[in-house]
C-alpha cells in the first residue's frame, strides 16, 4: 500500500483523535503517525522505527554523569569501609573502627536508596504509560481484528488485553513493586549483622518475585492459546459459509467472490500493520526509561564486583543485592511490554492461521 491507501486506513480508523490523546498523555514523546503507519504498511519497518526512535530523548545520555557518580561513590566508600576494617588493630578502640564502618555503610545506604528511588520511579511510568497505551489503542485495534476476523475473536481479544492491562495496574503496581522495596529494604537490614540473619528470607522473596512475574506470562500465553483454538476457528466457518453463499450467485459469483477475498486481505494487512504500529511504537516510547533502569542496576551490580575485591562482604553484599532490585524492576518493565508483544503476535498468528 502506499502513502495515500495508509493516509485513508489512518481517516477511517479515527487515528487522528487517538494521536492527539497520545500527545496529551505523552507530552515528552513524539512522531508524526501517519508516516510510520505508511512506513510499515509499505513494508519499510527500518525507515518507521527511525522515525519513532527519533521521537526518543537523550535523557539517558544526560545523566551520564550521575551513573559515573554513583559508580565512583561505591567505590571509594568501599574501599575507606575495608581500610577500617582491615586496620582495626590500629585503634586502641574497635569501637572506633565499628561506628567508622557504620557510618560509611550509613552513607552508601543513602546513595543506593537514592538512585533506587528513581528507579522505582521510572518502572511506575513505564507500567503506568503501558497501560494508558494499550487502553488508547485497545479500541482501534480491536476494531482492525473485528474486520478482518470475525465478531468472536474480536470479542475474546479484547478482554484478553484488558484482563493483561489489569493484571499489570493492579499485579505489578500495587503488589510487585512494592514488594522489591521491601527486599531492598530488607537487603539494608541485613547488612546489620555480620551472620546476616536475613539472608535465606532475601533469597525467598527473590524467587517469589522472579516466579510472580513467569507466572503472569504464563498465564496471558496459555488463556490467548486456549481461545485461539477455538474463536479463530468460528470466525472462519463464518467466513466460509458467507465465500460460498457469494460463490452460489448465478453471474457474478466467481468476481463477488473475488472482491471478498480483496476486502479480507486488505483488512488482515491493516489488522497486521496496526498491530505492528502499536508494538513499535510501546518499544520506542519505553525504550529511554528502561535503558535507564539497566545501566542503573549494571552500574551498582559492576561497583559491587569490585569492591568485593577488598571490603567487607556486608557492604559488597548489600550493594550487589540493591543492583539485584534494580534488576528485579527491569524485569516487571520489561514483562509488561512483552505481555503485550506476546498478545499482539498470538492474534495476528492465530486470526491469521484460521483464515486460511
Amino acid at each position: 500500500m502506499g502513502t495515500q491507501e495508509s493516509a485513508l486506513v489512518w481517516e477511517q480508523m479515527e487515528m487522528d483523535a487517538v494521536a492527539k490523546d497520545f500527545e496529551k498523555l505523552f507530552p515528552s514523546y513524539s512522531f508524526d503517525g501517519k508516516e510510520v503507519l505508511a512506513d510499515i504498511m509499505g513494508g519499510r519497518l527500518v525507515e518507521a522505527f527511525q522515525k519513532l526512535a527519533g521521537g526518543i530523548s537523550g535523557s539517558v545520555l544526560t545523566q551520564k554523569d550521575e551513573f559515573r557518580m554513583l559508580f565512583f561513590t561505591i567505590l571509594v566508600l568501599g574501599v575507606a569501609a575495608a581500610l577500617f576494617v582491615n586496620f582495626a588493630d590500629l585503634f586502641q578502640d574497635h569501637q572506633v573502627s565499628d561506628i567508622a564502618f557504620y557510618f560509611i555503610y550509613l552513607l552508601l545506604i543513602a546513595v543506593l536508596l537514592k538512585f533506587f528511588a528513581q528507579t522505582v520511579g521510572a518502572v511506575k511510568e513505564i507500567l503506568n504509560g503501558v497501560v494508558t497505551f494499550v487502553r488508547l489503542y485497545i479500541p482501534t485495534y480491536i476494531l482492525a481484528v473485528g474486520s478482518a476476523s470475525g465478531a468472536a475473536s474480536a470479542s475474546v481479544y479484547y478482554q484478553l488485553l484488558l484482563v493483561a492491562v489489569y493484571l499489570i495496574e493492579w499485579g505489578y503496581l500495587t503488589v510487585l513493586v512494592p514488594f522489591v522495596y521491601v527486599y531492598v529494604l530488607l537487603t539494608v537490614m541485613n547488612g546489620i549483622w555480620m551472620e546476616e540473619k536475613l539472608a535465606l528470607l532475601l533469597e525467598l522473596s527473590e524467587k517469589v518475585i522472579k516466579g510472580s512475574l513467569k507466572a503472569s506470562i504464563w498465564l496471558i500465553t496459555g488463556f490467548s492459546l486456549l481461545q485461539s483454538m477455538v474463536s479463530p476457528v468460528i470466525d472462519s466457518l463464518q467466513s466460509s459459509a458467507v465465500k460460498k453463499a457469494l460463490s452460489a450467485m448465478p453471474g457474478v459469483g466467481g468476481l463477488t467472490e473475488g472482491m471478498f477475498e480483496m476486502v479480507l486481505g486488505s483488512a488482515v494487512l491493516v489488522r497486521n500493520s496496526l498491530g505492528l504500529f502499536m508494538t513499535m511504537t510501546l518499544i520506542a516510547l519505553c525504550a529511554a526509561p528502561i535503558l535507564k533502569i539497566a545501566l542503573t542496576a549494571c552500574v551498582i551490580k559492576l561497583s559491587a564486583a569490585l569492591i568485593g575485591i577488598v571490603s567487607d562482604k556486608r557492604l559488597t553484599n548489600c550493594a550487589s543485592r540493591v543492583g539485584e532490585g534494580n534488576l528485579m524492576l527491569l524485569r516487571i518493565a520489561l514483562t509488561s511490554v512483552g505481555m503485550f508483544m506476546i498478545q499482539i503476535a498470538v492474534i495476528g498468528y492465530s486470526t491469521g492461521q484460521a483464515l486460511h
